[in-house]
């Protein structure tokens, strides 16, 4: 496949199906794209790095033993986000780890998800902390909902999705976080 071809094949299905013949450069090849985002999304169930890396890593392993029947059925960005939710609940319930789980980022995580912009005059500076604190005091599904669209490019069905919740539902979540993030920059 040429680039042009990877380029229109945004839901990764010509990657899914190499892997499910085997083709190991294809697994690196996912494996490099995503795990770094999908730690960073990990991070927000455990707040513990090492296991955030971890369940990551679980999932690619899952993946990789179940290949011959792997199925996507959206995009492949979707379906790993849910993958990993699916198991940072799992081994939170598992492992009764639910007081583990923390209602705000670290200021190391808002660096990781600040958009890369040209900020060069302070108040503009200012302005994307104010945003980022507004997205830290969100409640928890507002938060990943705003997380999911904004830093990780997911459209409001593939969130439906990952999260398990409605579009509409989607939809709601980020009108309220526009609407506390106006509220917070005043």
């Amino acid at each position: 496949m040429n680039i042009a071809e990877e380029i229109r094949d945004k839901s990764g299905n010509n990657l899914v199906e190499r892997i499910r013949q085997g083709d190991e450069q294809a697994f690196e090849k996912l494996f490099c794209e995503y795990y770094y985002d999908l730690c960073s999304f990990a991070y927000q169930f455990t707040s513990c790095e090492e296991r955030a890396k971890d369940l990551v890593q679980d999932v690619f392993v899952k993946i990789w033993n179940r290949r011959e029947k792997w199925k996507v059925h959206r995009s492949v960005k979707a379906y790993l986000l849910k993958a990993v939710r699916n198991t940072a609940i799992n081994h939170i319930n598992e492992r009764g780890h639910r007081s583990e789980v923390r209602e705000n980022f670290s200021r190391e995580m808002l660096q990781d998800i600040k958009p890369s912009v040209d900020l060069g005059v302070d108040k503009k500076d200012e302005l994307v902390d104010q945003i980022w604190e507004a997205v830290v005091a969100m409640p928890k599904r507002r938060r990943r909902v705003f997380i999911l669209y904004h830093r990780h490019g997911l459209s409001y069905d593939e969130i439906s999705g990952v999260l398990d919740i409605s579009r509409k539902t989607v939809e709601n979540h980020m009108g309220l976080a526009l609407k506390d993030i106006r509220a917070q920059i005043g």
